[in-house]
């Protein structure tokens, strides 16, 4: 229920504004989740996770960029 109801935010606020800015926030949840489960669920954040939050803050980046 809680995917249905983001994935139709994610498509309300595409109508509403300019595409790259909604897409890197979209990615970013991908790295606070990763962050709320090692905090909250003491899942370890080891070197490759460290590798792939580092590469997606590059992607995100070069979405705003490209927006």
């Amino acid at each position: 229920m809680l995917s249905a109801c983001a994935y139709g935010l994610v498509l309300w606020a595409q109508t509403r504004a300019e595409l790259a800015p909604i897409a890197a926030l979209r990615e970013s949840s991908i790295i606070v989740g990763a962050a709320i489960g090692t905090v909250l669920f003491k899942e370890r954040f080891g070197a490759p996770r460290v590798a792939a939050a580092a590469l997606m803050v590059v992607g995100i980046g070069l979405m705003l960029h490209a927006g």
